[in-house]
């Protein structure tokens, strides 16, 4: 049964998986393009284009695992339910199948950008200052990853009516916070959410920090 469903979310989605393959592939051979300079003031260049390019990784992360918590649920939704409701399987299996369907594919997209980092790092003239990080970068992407596909899929998963409800709800906490800002009201709700949601003990507390593939 779980292999059936790895296999009809390959069929459902394999535009979007090979888009997001491609890219991540794309990103640490992009990013480190030439040999290091010597010189020191042209390597700080060079390191800062590298940062520069490393704000894509969690980009790509969080496009990923919002695009592949909703993939997770197209199949069913154009269906009307009618194929998943029809398994001999209890509700909360099947779920928890679709669940690692999805999972499969996001963590098959950070071994491509791991094998990926590896290469790019093993030919790349690195100085004796510096580092590769290409085990943490790829293991980071993959945490990142599954955690915004974990929080889309919660929340894909939710009745449309409590998705809507959730929806009003956003706009009118943001509505009142702008309100709040042009009354002169100094306190920001919205940095406070943020903070609890991506901050480092969040549930996308992964998304912060560093991405660096090559740095001290």
């Amino acid at each position: 049964m779980f292999k059936a469903l790895v296999w009809l979310q390959w069929k459902s989605s394999r535009a979007w998986i090979l888009a997001a393959g491609l890219a991540v592939v794309a990103l640490p051979v992009m990013s480190v393009v030439r040999e290091w300079p010597k010189d020191g003031n042209a390597m700080a260049q060079f390191l800062s284009r590298l940062d520069a390019w490393s704000l894509f990784y969690p980009a790509a992360a969080t496009a990923l695992g919002i695009a592949m918590a909703t993939l997770a649920w197209r199949a069913d939704r154009r269906a009307g339910f009618v194929y998943a409701l029809s398994l001999p399987i209890e509700r909360w299996r099947q779920v928890a199948y679709r669940y690692g369907a999805g999972a499969v594919w996001v963590l098959a997209i950070a071994a491509a950008l791991w094998i990926t980092a590896l290469v790019v790092v093993a030919t790349t003239s690195v100085p004796p200052s510096l580092r590769g990080y290409p085990n943490g970068l790829a293991v980071k992407f993959a945490l990142a990853t599954i955690s915004v596909f974990t929080l889309g899929f919660a929340i894909l998963a939710l009745p449309d009516r409590l998705k809507r409800g959730l929806a009003w709800a956003t706009l009118l906490v943001v509505a009142v916070q702008v309100a709040a800002l042009f009354a002169g009201v100094e306190t920001n709700w919205l940095a406070a959410f943020l903070e609890t949601v991506v901050g480092p003990t969040g549930p996308l507390g992964m998304l912060g920090g560093r991405w660096m593939l090559i740095d001290v």
